[in-house]
């Protein structure tokens, strides 16, 4: 039963892959400018992009906060909120991801965590089997729901779970709530690399924030762009960037180290120890 299971699983990964594939890859040899208006008899359009992933934060209230859509071209829209909390405003910024990128992408978020198969309804009967057996709750009061869209075959699949920075500590041993937190995570380091602008500029990021944490921690590895997390920009226009060490292989030293640039002084950069939450 477990490998018809698997069968299965894998079959509905590889035909995901490749609508992905086809259609990003249709859009790729896409010629960026035509010096006809028409096109040619018998030639059919380039298929538009389509969404292929997409992730949100969903309050208590209703209330949506999208960070980021993934689309089928390579296109990364990262939503920002900015203004204040009785006056916000999104702006959206863009950035790209190779195709091998995207092939990436869609292995880890149907490949290894397995969100086409997993139900928001699927990810709470978990969470209250592991409650009970526990004896710990999985209710966080006023805690937001992480909701992660995937393009499944031709159909758009959503998940969500409350909470996922904390209940994945709680609950380790629930997989749905780790996979959740996998994908969360590196849909969150796609939007945060369009905010920051880019690959290079998250690279200079990066050496600031290794620089500062190997005063302090001598013996510590190199943060890189991949564990950029988040970037905010503040009513004064400081610019807020925070990249999550992960610590060396058997060792409890993982950290966020936040650099900040500020418009009125030098760039400030700091060391949290033992990280908690990252949203």
């Amino acid at each position: 039963m477990d490998g018809c299971i698997r069968w299965a699983s894998d079959r509905r990964c590889l035909l995901g892959l490749c609508l992905w594939l086809i259609v990003s890859t249709a859009q790729a040899v896409e010629p960026r400018t035509s010096m006809r208006s028409e096109p040619k008899a018998g030639v059919a359009p380039a298929q538009a992009p389509i969404r292929v992933a997409a992730l949100s934060f969903v309050e208590p209230d209703g209330s949506r906060q999208p960070v980021v859509e993934v689309w089928s071209n390579g296109l990364v829209k990262a939503i920002e909120m900015r203004g204040t909390r009785q006056n916000p405003s999104l702006v959206t910024l863009t950035d790209r991801l190779s195709q091998t990128e995207l092939r990436e992408l869609h292995q880890l978020l149907i490949g290894e965590c397995q969100l086409a198969i997993q139900t928001t309804e699927s990810v709470r009967e978990s969470l209250q089997i592991a409650s009970q057996q526990r004896q710990l709750t999985a209710d966080i009061e006023g805690a937001a729901a992480t909701e992660i869209g995937v393009l499944t075959g031709p159909k758009w699949h959503t998940v969500a779970c409350p909470a996922v920075s904390i209940l994945k500590m709680r609950f380790p041993d629930v997989a749905e709530v780790q996979n959740i937190a996998i994908a969360q995570i590196r849909l969150q380091n796609i939007a945060a690399m369009a905010l920051v602008g880019g690959g290079k500029a998250a690279d200079l990021h990066a050496a600031t924030a290794t620089h500062k944490l190997q005063e302090t921690h001598p013996d510590a590895g190199e943060i890189t762009r991949h564990d950029l997390m988040m970037v905010r920009r503040l009513p004064n226009g400081s610019q807020f960037v925070q990249f999550r060490y992960a610590g060396l292989p058997g060792r409890d030293d993982a950290c966020l180290v936040c650099v900040t640039h500020s418009p009125e002084g030098p760039t400030r950069v700091s060391v949290m120890e033992s990280p908690t939450v990252v949203r």
